[in-house]
Formats: C-alpha cells, structure tokens, sequence
C-alpha cells in the first residue's frame, strides 16, 4: 500500500471543491511508470469528483501544458477530461515543479476549496547545472510557496518511486495544508487517486454491506469502483431482476461505461433501476458504490490533517435538492453515524447521531448532525464515514483525515533544584517551606516553521488536591516559551488547559495540555572534609596518577641535589683557600 505523510488543511467558508491537476510527463516516467499507469488513474479521478467541483488538468516536464482549462465538472468536461488522459506521454528532458506550481495556481473560481494535485517521480531538475537547480529549490521555497499559501491553495503532492524527491515534495504538502502520499508501485497509484478524491472532492454514496448494495428511485447516476485480486476472474455487476452484466455485455448497452484497466473496475451507470444490486468479486475496503441523486449526504468543514489529542468538531448534513432537511415529518425516522477507521481499516469508533439538540448535536432541527471526536492513535490516513438512513434510502459519505506524527506544540515542567542555605541549617527551616520552593516553569516549545507564533496562546489553570485553581492565560509569541508557575501550597498539583494556535494555511488547532508539577526539592550540601580527608582537586598534579609529572619531579630533585653539591663544594674550596692564607701570615 501507500505511505503517508500527514499535513495540515485548512478550514474554508466555500461548498464546492476545484481541483487543478499536474501530471509528470518527463522522460524519467518511462521507467518509474512504464505501462503509463497515470492515464487510467486520471480518469478514475476525472470520473469520481462530484459535478459541483472544478477541474483543470496540466502537464508538466520541462515544459507546461495546458491540457484542460479550469472547467465546472460536467458529463461533458468529464469525456474531455477522460480523452485528456490520453494525451500524457514520457518525453520531456526536465522536471520544472516551481513553474509548474505557478502556472496551476491561476484561474481560481470564487468561493471555492483549492486543491492542487501534483503527481511527480522527480525533483526540481530545470538544468544539467546543479547550482541553477538549487535556485531554482529555493526560489521554490521561499516564493512560490509563500503565493500558494497567500492563495489558499493546499497542495497534495504524490511522490511516484523511491527516486523522487519526497522532502521538497512532503514540505510543498505540509506548508500548503496538503497531503504528501507515496505509491511504491504502479498498482498502488489507482487507490492514492482514490484517497485524495476522499480527501479534496468527497461524493456521496451508497452502503456496501459484503459487496450488496440497495439503489433507490432518486438516483439518476450509479458509479462502481470495484478493485480485482490479481488473476481473479471478470468482475460482474448482479442488477435488481437476477440478470448479470460483465464488460462484454455493458459495451454494447447504452447506459452503461465499463473501464476494466490497472487493476480496477470503473463502472457507471446511468438511470440505475432501483432495486438490490450486488458486485460479483472478491470484497475489497476500498471498493465504492457512487451516486448522483437528488437527496445527498456531505461531511462538510473537516481537517485533512489533525495532531494526537486534538479537538475534531464535523458534523453531516442531509439535502434535497440542495436544500437542508430540517421538517421534522422528514427527519423523524432518519438514523444517523460516524465509523471511525484507522490506517489498519479496523473500526475504532462508532458515534450516533441526532439533530434533537442532544449530545453529541450542538443545535436541533438544523439539519446537521454534529459529532465530536479525538485521534489518539498511530500516525496515518484515518476514514470517517458517515451514514444516513430512512425508510426508502441509504446514503453514506466518506473523507479522509491523517493523524500527524508529532505534535506542533511540545511541553513539560521543570522545577530547579535549590540548595540550603548555611543560616537555615543552624536556625533549622527549610527553604521554599514558606514560598512552595523554587519557582516551577512551563516549557512550551512551537514549531514556528508550521504555526504563527503571534495568533499562539496559553488558557490554562493550576490544580491541586488542595486549595483553589490558579487561572494562567498568556501569549506564546516565542519558539520556545518559559512560563514562570505561581507558586502554590498544596501535593499532586498539575497544570492544566488548552495551548491554542493557528497553523501558516489558516487552520485554527487548540490541544489538550495536562502536566505534573513536580514537587519542591531543596538540596543540602554536605559537611566540609578534613584536609587528610579532602580529595585532590586536579588529578593531574598527583604524582601518583600522572606517571609524566612524576619523572619530571623525579628530574627536578636530582637538579636540586646536584646544585646543593656543587655549592657545598665551592663553599669548602673557599673556606680551606682562606685557611691556608692565614697560616702563612
């Protein structure tokens, strides 16, 4: 399967996604997708993203193409964009991802959820001259992104092999709000196309309960993504009356479109006569069951990228026609869930939900079906999936949502140790007994490469097993924060609260803080040893422990007694010389 690395994603006002895609198309492609597996992963794209959206669709080597202009994603830009697919090649010399980038952060409609999607197996390769692509990086960085951002564009990067550039194409991701996946086989690349239609343009389904699935009178379009095991037989599609279609018979019935390439079953069907429908294959989780229909379920305003921990407020929303459900005659018999999948595709969690005013619903009747939850688990592309029934229908949405790795804030509380005093030890108090002891801080440090330290703030209290809570509340304008605590009377005292921020896309994030306080601890010096007792201060003056410094105290005696000698020696010479002159006067 494919790798992820988890990025933020920021929260917009807008109802409808638009999506400007960059395929690689240099020459490098030849040998990282030989079989041109980017051509049948682009219309699995092209036919999933919901009408609503914008689509526009580039590609990219030395050189920028522009394939398709950005364009509402109707049946009619879907069959241009589906004959686009065709037009991808593996001829260009270069891999120009800053122009590229630029030329597809343009014509943005308004009000629209941004998304770039930008599939390469390279890196920034403009030149055979190293140092004009290293400018060429770092124009990267500090220009093209910084506009991207200004835009509000999130940038999904696909990284096609182990060749390619994952750094630049992982932090082009995380600083943008976007996801950064990896396909380390051409197989994998149809069920990455899949995710990031999850995350950027999700569309509202039918349940799949071991490959069944109930069609109701209101859906007017039917979209099949079902993927094979390797040497299985043809899928086939069971239809309402018993009867069963495989891609032979569907090429020769008019409402049907069968594409069987890279793996996958992509199948649409339109005017679906209602009724239970079953997919003749092996059971996989990713594959799908698509829908166009009047009456339509969305899981509006979540994250793509949340840390452990963090708050997750979503909710569903019902329409008709494109208008919220709210009579209550409608929604009385309407049952309403979110399945929480983790990477391993194993439920972690199952939330009912209303629109009663009851918990986990913020405000009955109106028409959202609110849901709180928290991720606390390994890092990885979690699924929420959302379900919504009534007596005549089923409807069940899905988006993608990664769980970081690490957190953006880091903290922990650190108290110094203080030593006594000589004066407490003779009159016997205690130091810090009176004041708590030394001063305990909070540490919190900030990525400031991800949050803007100046929207970063503190909202939190001190808790003891006695007395009152101590309210703190204080800007984190800094890297790395040291928060001097009040001191307080009390054991088991933690610090408590919320370190808030606001990520460089945009995105507002508040995580859960919840330290220990240590306790004061005062250190006492021992007594002072006796000189006989008193360990050397440097070693290397001890003879004992220094064989150098032994031959030369060893040399210098000698030189010492030598010069006693020689004096001695004159001073006798001297003293005979003047006995002797004596004697002879």
């Amino acid at each position: 399967m494919f790798a992820a690395t988890i990025l933020a994603h920021p929260t917009h006002a807008a109802s409808s996604p638009e999506l400007h895609v960059l395929i690689d198309v240099s020459g490098s492609m030849k040998n990282t997708d030989p079989e041109n597996l980017r051509e049948p992963a682009l219309r699995l794209l092209g036919d999933l993203v919901p009408e609503e959206s914008r689509v526009r669709l580039d590609l990219f080597g030395n050189r920028i193409s522009e394939v398709l202009p950005a364009s509402l994603a109707t049946p009619e830009t879907k069959k241009a964009m589906r004959a686009a697919a065709a037009q991808i090649r593996s001829n260009e010399p270069f891999t120009d991802i800053p122009a590229a980038l630029e030329a597809a952060n343009r014509d943005w409609a308004d009000d629209t959820e941004r998304n770039i999607i930008l599939l390469s197996d390279g890196k920034v390769d403009i030149s055979p001259d190293e140092a004009v692509n290293e400018r060429a990086t770092t124009r990267l960085r500090d220009t093209v992104i910084a506009s991207l951002i200004a835009a509000e564009v999130q940038v999904h990067t696909v990284a096609l092999s182990e060749a390619a550039d994952e750094s630049i194409l992982t932090e082009i991701a995380e600083r943008t709000g976007g996801l950064a996946l990896s396909a380390r086989s051409n197989e994998d690349l149809q069920r990455v196309f899949l995710a990031l239609f999850e995350a950027t343009a999700p569309r509202t389904g039918v349940p799949l309960v071991e490959n069944r699935f109930r069609v109701d009178e209101s859906i007017s379009e039917l979209t099949l993504v079902v993927f094979r095991e390797t040497d299985a037989a043809p899928t086939r599609i069971q239809i309402p009356d018993g009867g069963e279609i495989d891609v032979e018979i569907a090429s020769a019935l008019a409402d049907w479109r069968w594409d069987d390439s890279a793996g996958r079953d992509l199948i649409t069907i339109s005017d679906p006569p209602a009724g239970s429908w079953r997919i003749l294959a092996a059971e996989d989780p990713d594959n799908r069951a698509l829908v166009i229909t009047d009456l339509k379920l969305a899981m509006p305003g979540l994250p793509s990228r949340v840390f452990p921990g963090e708050a997750i407020e979503g909710g569903l929303l019902l329409t008709n026609r494109g208008e919220p459900i709210v009579e209550r005659r409608l929604t009385k018999d309407l049952q309403a869930q979110v399945d929480v999948t983790d990477p391993q595709e194993t439920v972690i969690e199952s939330i009912e939900l209303n629109d009663i005013g009851a918990d986990p619903d913020v405000l009955g009747g109106d028409s959202r079906y609110d849901f709180q939850l928290r991720l606390d688990g390994e890092s990885g592309i979690y699924t929420l999936e959302g379900h919504a029934s009534g007596p005549t229908f089923e409807r069940v949405i899905r988006r993608k949502i990664a769980l970081a790795r690490t957190l953006p804030f880091a903290t922990r509380v650190v108290r110094p140790h203080l030593a006594a005093r000589q004066d407490s030890k003779d009159t016997g108090t205690d130091v810090g007994a009176d004041t708590g002891g030394p001063a305990a801080h909070l540490i919190i440090e900030q990525d400031v490469a991800l949050l803007d330290p100046s929207a970063s703030r503190l909202a939190a209290q001190i808790e003891c097993e006695t007395g009152s809570p101590i309210a703190i509340e204080t800007p984190l304008l800094e890297a790395t924060n040291r928060i001097e605590l009040p001191h307080i009377d009390g054991s088991d005292c933690r610090v408590t609260g919320t370190v808030s921020g606001e990520t460089d896309d945009g995105r507002a994030l508040s995580l859960p803080l919840d330290q220990p306080i240590p306790a004061p601890q005062v250190s006492t010096p021992a007594d002072e040893p006796t000189p006989k007792d008193k360990p050397s201060e440097a070693t290397e003056s001890d003879p004992e422990s220094n064989p150098l410094i032994a031959v030369l105290v060893g040399l210098g005696g000698l030189v010492i007694l030598g010069l006693l000698g020689w004096t001695w020696r004159l001073v006798s010479r001297r003293l005979r010389r003047q006995l002797i002159e004596a004697a002879r006067d």
